[in-house]
C-alpha cells in the first residue's frame, strides 16, 4: 500500500529558523519571530545556545521558545550550562559578565532551569549536527573549523554558535565522506542567500542574536530551506526595540559593558 500523505511530506521542504545566542534579549527574538512569519513562517526553530545571559529578560525568553512547543529544537550553550549549575555562580563575581548571569540565576525558577537542562550539549536534525562551542572552542577560522568537520562523520554539516558573528564556512573540494580542507570564513550580510553545493561540507554559524559582534547592532538570523540534500540559507538582520531592552538593564542595575556592546554590536 502507497503511503501518499508520507510522500508529501517526503517531497515538502522544510523551513527552518537558525539562531544562536539570543542571550535574554526578548525585545531581538520577537523581532526575528515576526519578521521570519512575515517571510512565510517556519516548521522548526533551531537555537544553537546561549539561550540566557547577558540580558534582563531570561524567563520572558524561556517563555517564547516554550511557546513553540514541537517546532524547538535546542541545545546548551556555556551560559546555559552555568545558569544551572549548582554553585556555579557567585553574588559577589570577578567580571561584568558574570554579575549579569547571576542576575538571570536569580530571575529564573527551578522550572525554567529544568527546561534549559532538558536540551542536550550535542544533536543531530535533518542531517545537520547543532553544537554551540564544539569541545569549548569558538570555531572562527578554517583550522578550527576543519577540525570540527573532521569530527563529525556521522552528518555532513554542522551549525555552531559562540563567536556571535554569522558567516560560514565550506570545504574547499568535494569532500564525499572524508575531511577536506576548509576556506576561509565567509561572513553573511542581511539578504545574502546561500546554496549549498552538492558533495561539499558546510559549518554554519547564524550570529548572536540577542548581542551581535560583528559591529551591526541589528539582529542577525538563518532561514533554511531543506528538501533533501538541496540547502538553501537565507541571512536576515532586524532591526528591534534595543532602547526598550537598554532601559530594563538599568532598571535592574545590570553592568554598563552591555548596554555599550549592545549598542556598539561588539563583545
Amino acid at each position: 500500500m502507497t503511503n501518499h500523505k508520507g510522500m508529501h511530506l517526503l517531497q515538502k521542504s522544510t523551513r527552518i529558523l537558525i539562531c544562536s545566542d539570543i542571550h535574554s534579549n526578548i525585545e531581538a527574538l520577537q523581532a526575528c519571530l515576526a519578521d521570519a512569519q512575515a517571510r512565510g513562517g517556519f516548521d522548526r526553530f533551531w537555537s544553537i545556545g546561549d539561550v540566557v545571559g547577558y540580558g534582563p529578560d531570561p524567563v520572558a525568553v524561556l517563555d517564547e521558545l516554550r511557546a513553540l512547543g514541537d517546532r524547538f529544537v535546542g541545545v546548551q550553550g556555556n551560559h546555559d550550562r552555568l545558569s544551572v549549575k549548582a554553585g556555579g555562580l557567585h553574588p559577589r563575581p570577578d567580571w561584568w559578565w558574570q554579575h549579569a548571569d547571576y542576575r538571570n540565576f536569580l530571575a529564573m525558577t527551578a522550572t525554567d532551569r529544568a527546561f534549559i537542562r532538558s536540551w542536550p550539549h550535542d544533536i543531530v536534525d535533518l542531517g545537520f549536527r547543532l553544537v554551540h562551542d564544539p569541545d569549548k572552542r569558538y570555531v572562527e577560522d578554517a583550522s578550527t573549523a576543519g577540525w570540527v568537520l573532521a569530527a563529525t562523520r556521522h552528518v555532513r554539516h554542522v551549525v555552531v554558535g559562540h563567536s556571535h558573528k554569522p558567516g560560514y564556512f565550506v570545504t574547499t573540494r568535494k569532500a564525499g565522506d572524508a575531511a577536506a580542507p576548509t576556506e576561509r570564513f565567509r561572513p553573511l550580510r542581511d539578504g545574502d542567500v546561500l546554496e549549498f553545493e552538492a558533495g561539499r561540507r558546510y559549518l554554519i554559524n547564524p550570529g548572536g542574536l540577542g548581542q551581535p559582534r560583528d559591529r551591526d547592532a541589528s539582529a542577525p538570523y538563518l532561514l533554511a530551506s531543506i528538501h533533501g540534500d538541496s540547502v538553501t540559507i537565507e541571512a536576515r538582520r532586524v532591526e528591534y526595540d534595543m532602547e526598550a531592552t537598554i532601559a530594563k538593564l538599568r532598571d535592574l542595575d545590570y553592568p554598563t559593558e552591555l548596554e555599550w556592546h549592545l549598542r556598539r554590536g561588539t563583545g
